[in-house]
């Protein structure tokens, strides 16, 4: 049996939660019907092969003008010990605000803030304020899931220039950089591997209309991060777009080309160690 932490996924209760974005304005998305319903716990426990032992919940729109309530209906859903959670806090608010939102989603489970920056919105992390609020953020024992292009050039140079002024800011990466075959963006990865606190989630393929081949992909990120900074993800459910569950862990163990402790490493112990879960 193959263990995995699963540290990018979303649960979905669309009665309990808002999810604006989802029911209101929904991307245009293949598949999106098998999306836009109830995702639970329960689902992913029965998969052949392999055994979900934790998960890291990804903030997802439940509500984010109150974010602590995701956090609270979480903790009804999930043991203690078998999840960590992010929330969201606007990363480019003033100071006082910032700090008041971190302040109300105090809870056992959270890790991390995330705050999509994508496409052109990726410019709020050059504001002033956002250094101020991520050292704050390390000060707070969270650290930051940033989502944004790998292709911005200035925001990994800002990014990089807050990170040597607070030196334990801890920056995850969501979806590999959101990176298509087109895309000039080793340059800017390079940069931020050299950040001993900044790791990064292989994941998020389906968002793209021309990913990256996986395995050289994957290849350039080991090579970059190191076996110890790379780590596989579902993005569950938004993956329906192109995969189940079950195939997309079937997808990253045949990456790993019979690599027993590479794959280990990619699918249990990263996120093991990055997010903090306890037990061997």
């Amino acid at each position: 049996m193959n263990r995995i932490i699963d540290p990018h996924l979303h649960f979905f209760s669309l009665r309990q939660g808002q999810y604006h974005w989802l029911k209101n304005n929904p991307p245009a998305w293949p598949n999106l019907d098998l999306i836009r319903q109830d995702h639970l716990p329960d689902a992913l426990l029965s998969l052949n092969g392999f055994s979900l032992e934790g998960c890291v919940h990804i903030e997802a729109g439940f509500d984010n003008e109150q974010p602590r309530r995701e956090l609270e209906w979480l903790a009804q859903l999930l043991p203690a010990t078998r999840y960590k959670a992010v929330s969201y806090a606007k990363i480019d608010a003033p100071a006082a605000q910032f700090r008041r939102q971190l302040e109300a989603l105090k809870h056992p489970s959270l890790v991390a803030i995330r705050d999509i920056t994508e496409g052109q919105d990726a410019t709020r992390l050059l504001t002033p304020q956002v250094a101020d609020n991520l050292a704050h953020l390390s000060d707070s024992g969270l650290h930051f899931e940033a989502q944004f292009e790998l292709t911005h050039h200035s925001v990994v140079t800002h990014l990089c220039n807050i990170a040597r002024q607070v030196p334990n800011l801890r920056i995850m990466l969501n979806h590999s950089g959101l990176v298509g075959q087109t895309d000039n963006w080793l340059e800017n990865a390079a940069v931020l591997a050299a950040l001993p606190h900044c790791a990064i989630k292989f994941s998020g393929h389906e968002l793209l209309d021309n990913p990256l081949p996986l395995q050289a992909q994957l290849t350039s990120l080991l090579d970059l991060f190191g076996a110890e900074r790379v780590m596989f993800a579902s993005n569950h459910p938004v993956c329906l777009i192109q995969h189940d569950y079950q195939s997309i862990w079937q997808q990253y163990l045949a990456l790993c080309q019979q690599d027993n402790a590479l794959w280990h490493r990619l699918s249990y112990a990263n996120a093991k160690n990055w997010y903090g879960f306890n037990g061997s």
